[in-house]
């Protein structure tokens, strides 16, 4: 099914909207490596402790950006007391991501938060091309969002523009204040 964003000629399927949008607000971004001069990183990370959200980003890199299996790889952090087992087996077979492309977990102090009681889960998969393309897919689905109000969007930041008055609009409609 199609949702109603076009960019020229281009469209893109809810799961693509979703899956881009869940990788801006939940994901790793380029950074400079510290062990290197001048050079980044490219990991297309997605982190969170919500089986769905977890199934729906990997849906959307398997079927709509079509990664290479072999190379999704999958980081666990759990805290101190959890069955370390048991958790590594829950997220195996709900991702699909057989336990030896598993990178070592994470164990943590006894955690305070209600409700992560199978971890954290991190999806990892370092490409430069397909970062370059999510962000690409990323910035046409923000500029298409940024029609619709007077903002402007990118990968690195979101800008709220003034109006032609001079004054910042309310952005209520979108749930934003004014930027810088």
């Amino acid at each position: 099914m199609i949702l109603a964003l076009e960019c020229c000629d281009m469209k893109y399927s809810r799961r693509e909207i979703a899956g881009v949008i869940l990788w801006w607000a939940e994901g790793t971004k380029a950074r400079k490596d510290r062990r290197w001069k001048n050079t980044w990183t490219y990991h297309v990370d997605f982190t969170n402790t919500d089986a769905k959200m977890i199934k729906i980003f990997l849906d959307f890199l398997r079927f709509d950006i079509g990664v290479q299996e072999e190379r999704l790889k999958l980081q666990l952090q759990i805290h101190d007391g959890d069955n370390q087992e048991t958790l590594e087996k829950f997220w195996s077979e709900l991702t699909e991501i057989p336990r030896n492309r598993f990178t070592k977990t994470i164990v943590r102090n006894k955690g305070r938060k209600i409700g992560k009681n199978r971890g954290t889960c991190k999806i990892r998969y370092c490409d430069k091309l397909t970062y370059l393309k999510l962000s690409q897919m990323l910035n046409d689905v923000l500029s298409l969002i940024a029609e619709h109000g007077n903002m402007t969007y990118t990968l690195d930041r979101v800008v709220q523009a003034k109006n032609a008055s001079g004054a910042w609009p309310n952005g209520k409609a979108l749930g934003l204040g004014p930027r810088d």
